[in-house]
């Protein structure tokens, strides 16, 4: 639970990369626990870290998420822990590189996919930066662009209590948006060793570009006027 808080705090952080007026407009928001981290070193100040949903069983890691719809037609679709060994294709991946900076900072570029129980994804590529936090392991703030939904249909969680949501969202794509992503008790990337197994979360907000905004408000205006006549 204090790791779930903590995450919280983080995500609420890289929100603010987001500008207010999209920030005001969140149409789907994302968030994995206990991914199975990897960080691979490519020489001293460089690397390549991963996070795949896994199902370790009892003791440990059991991958658990919700990505959900908040905007009119709202839903979320849940992913309960253990989700790895359902007979479905949810799944969840990300992929970021390192480059030092600092002793304590990086930067880091790369992607991420969302996979619910029917194989439709939510996808995108993201960029930002890592940093070092004392006592809790490393952050990774950064922003989502190029973020699209495929195919336009249903996005379907692995648990009953799912109230699963059409991917039709008011706003066309692609989108952007934030992520916070924070790797619990793991320094290797600032000593420049592997690791492997790292509880890992990941958090994430989606909203229009801004080249939509002006079409999500218009949008907005048509159904207003419509609902008025």
């Amino acid at each position: 639970m204090r790791q779930v808080k903590t995450l919280a705090l983080f995500a609420a952080a890289a929100a603010g990369t987001v500008s207010v007026a999209q920030a005001a407009t969140t149409l789907v928001t994302f968030g994995y626990n206990n991914l199975q981290g990897t960080y691979t070193a490519a020489g001293l100040n460089a690397g390549n870290f991963s996070a795949v949903a896994v199902d370790q069983g009892v003791g440990g890691l059991q991958t658990d998420g919700s990505v959900s719809r908040l905007v009119p037609g709202a839903g979320q679709s849940k992913f309960a822990a253990g989700f790895k060994s359902l007979a479905t294709f949810a799944d969840f991946m990300i992929n970021i590189s390192f480059t030092r900076t600092s002793a304590t900072t990086g930067l880091g570029a790369g992607n991420f996919v969302a996979t619910d129980a029917l194989g439709n994804t939510v996808a995108g590529n993201l960029s930002g930066f890592w940093s070092l936090q004392p006592t809790i392991g490393i952050a990774f703030n950064g922003t989502l662009s190029n973020v699209v939904i495929t195919p336009n249909a249903i996005f379907t969680g692995t648990d009953a209590s799912s109230t699963n949501w059409n991917t039709n969202l008011p706003s066309p794509m692609p989108y952007t948006g934030a992520l916070t992503q924070l790797i619990f008790n793991g320094g290797a990337f600032f000593t420049d060793v592997d690791m492997q197994n790292v509880a890992t979360q990941v958090s994430g907000q989606i909203v229009p570009s801004t080249g939509s905004l002006a079409l999500f408000g218009l949008g907005g205006l048509v159904a207003a006027r419509r609902r008025r006549a």
